[in-house]
Parts: structure tokens; sequence; C-alpha cells
């Protein structure tokens, strides 16, 4: 099969025909999509594994705690990633046809995304150029910005431990933060982030994506909450912002959750894996459209 590689003078290779790209297929602020309800065990002496035991958290008896996914629909979904600057988790995604819709918590309105699909020739426009491969497979498009991932960046240890052998930061060097949730339905739940940030170039925006995320459980003791300690379970994420990018921990959306009757107001996480740490990679924003498509 005839080929094209293009290489820089030290040899690291650019392009290469006979290889896939990616290519920026979406961008835009992530809109509200639904809220999932938090789940409590009827009574202690239920079966937690039976999903019968479980039953919606209620403030009152018209009012539950749940929790806003924001995100967006992509169609002609093939194999996408998403790159994003602001707080986000991923916690799922539904496919429908052709379209995928990505689903985050912690996230808000401010959140931004770029998405990143390989390379198709459905999108107008000349002058260009495009390779296939001997099958007819597009594997370069110039219509489409293309993928260039400028650092991977692996997730930090977790913080000191406290008196009760529980994490108080899930980071090394990170810090907390408590913050209400708003938007969408149902919003009466506080939450507490762990976060850590990464320096990279000053006055740089960049866009994170993490492969792969961890969980953890949450003992949020703090006096804000409408129940003043709430034990839950937590998602991971990355994200960019100018200067670098963040990683952060934040509460599981649908999340199952208990209310123990210890007090106070501090808090800390537990059931962190440790015997493997995602990485992140990175993209700078400058030079992508937004918003686009």
């Amino acid at each position: 099969m005839a080929q094209m590689r293009v290489s820089k003078e030290n040899g690291q290779l650019l392009f290469d025909t006979s290889l896939i790209c990616y290519g920026l297929v979406k961008s835009g602020y992530m809109t509200y999509q639904q809220t999932w309800t938090r789940r409590s065990l009827r009574s202690a002496q239920l079966d937690p594994n039976d999903g019968a035991s479980w039953t919606p958290s209620a403030v009152t008896a018209s009012t539950n705690l749940g929790d806003s996914l924001y995100g967006f629909t992509l169609d002609n979904a093939l194999s996408p990633i998403v790159f994003i600057v602001g707080t986000g988790c991923l916690v799922g995604s539904s496919r429908s046809g052709s379209s995928l819709t990505f689903f985050y918590a912690n996230a808000d309105a401010n959140t931004r995304f770029y998405c990143f699909d390989l390379m198709q020739d459905n999108i107008p426009g000349s002058p260009y150029m495009k390779t296939w491969t001997n099958a007819g497979v597009i594997t370069f498009n110039s219509l489409q910005p293309p993928l260039n991932v400028v650092a991977s960046i692996q997730a930090p240890t977790p913080g000191a431990t406290d008196v009760h052998g529980r994490y108080q930061t899930t980071y090394a060097g990170g810090y907390n933060v408590h913050r209400q949730a708003s938007g969408g339905p149902n919003q009466n739940v506080t939450k507490v982030d762990s976060r850590v940030d990464i320096a990279l170039s000053p006055g740089v925006e960049y866009a994170a994506y993490l492969p792969w995320s961890r969980s953890c459980g949450i003992a949020d003791m703090y006096s804000g909450n409408v129940f003043p300690f709430t034990m839950y379970s937590g998602s991971e994420g990355a994200y960019g912002r100018v200067g670098g990018i963040s990683f952060m921990f934040g509460a599981a959306a649908g999340t199952t959750q208990s209310y123990p009757s210890t007090v106070g107001w501090l808090s800390s996480f537990f059931n962190l894996p440790t015997d493997r740490y995602p990485i992140a990679l990175v993209v700078q924003t400058a030079g992508l459209p937004f918003p686009y498509r």
C-alpha cells in the first residue's frame, strides 16, 4: 500500500497516511441533561446487595436528593474521546443509533468540551487533503483540526491520613472544596470535591481527557449539609484550565449514601485504589475552533 510519512528533523513522526488520525468533531459548552437521584438503605437490617432494599434519598416527601448531569450529544460517533476545560467527572454515556450522549457529574454550564473522533469524510469544504487506506477507510482529512496531545500526566498519590486512617485529600498537595449543587430539578445537596492543581505553562489554556478513572468513598462531615454527616461514593475526573490541569474526585451521580451518627466539620476519603494511577492526556485549546459544529 502506498503511504506518505512526515517526520521532524529529530525523527519524531508527525504524519503517516496508513494510520487513522483523530480530528475535532465538536466543541461547546455542556448543557444540563438529567438528574440521577441518590439512594438510601431502607433499613440497616436489609441486604444492601438487593436493589429493592434502597429508596430515593429525600429531604421531604416531595423533594429528593439528586445529582445534576451535564454533557452533550455527538452524532455519527465512531470512537470519540473528550477533553474538557472546567470541572467534570465522566459517569457514563448513552448510545442511540449513531448518536452518543456523554454524562458528566460535578460539571456545570461553564464546563467546555472538545470532542475528537476518528477522522471521517463527511465535512464539507475545500481545498483539502484526504488520504485513505486500500480498503477505502479515510485516515486523514485536513478539513478537521487534528488531535495534538502535548502532555500526559499521572494522577498524584493520596494525601496524608487522619486519625481514622482515611485520606484527608485524595491527592498529595491537594485541597478540598465544598459547594452547593445547582441546575436541574431535585438539587438539595452539598458536595465535597478533592482536587489537585498541576502547573504547566502560565497563560496557556489546556483541556484534559482521563482514559479511565477510579472511585472512592467520601465521608462528608460538613455542617452545611442537609444532614451533618453523610457518606457517599465519589468518582474521579481530570480537567484543563489556564496554566495547567487538575485532577479531582467528586460525588458519583446517583450514589448510595448513609447518615452515620458521628458529626463534625472535616471531610475524608477512603477505599481509594492505589495500586495504579490514571494518566491524563492534555491538549492546548488555542487554535481549536469553539464552538464547533
